[in-house]
């Protein structure tokens, strides 16, 4: 009987073993994955981040509401990763996935709201 008891807590002992290994396994995925987003979008598979920043200057902002205007539409824009838009500056910086949008089609965007827009510079 004393056997069977030891057999038993013996299979208990592995099934928690096993059960450690894949929570552990899914957290190291996670965090790999998480850290992969938070370093400018490198991923498993791509060597190249696809990452670039374009600052974009903007005429006809007459507020600080245009500004929050502009950003709030290019953050719905596909392929835009953030916008800093500055009604002091007269500008617009943005990090955008090059795989999914250029510049050009950024101006085109902050023009269709009816502010005049060009590329100032390409970082």
């Amino acid at each position: 009987m004393n056997e069977l008891v030891d057999i038993n807590q013996s299979s208990k002992s592995r099934s928690w073993i096993a059960i450690a290994a894949i929570v552990t396994s899914v957290l190291v995925l996670a965090a790999v994955t998480s850290s992969s987003r938070q370093l400018g979008g490198f991923s498993l598979t791509s060597a190249h981040p696809a990452n670039e920043r374009v600052i974009i200057a903007v005429e006809g902002m007459h507020c600080d509401g245009c500004a929050a205007g502009i950003k709030a539409m290019l953050k719905r824009t596909a392929g835009v990763i953030s916008a800093d838009v500055s009604y002091e500056r007269k500008e617009a910086v943005v990090d955008y996935d090059s795989q999914k949008t250029t510049p050009e089609k950024i101006v085109e965007a902050i023009n269709n709201l009816g502010y005049k827009a060009r590329v100032k510079n390409n970082s």
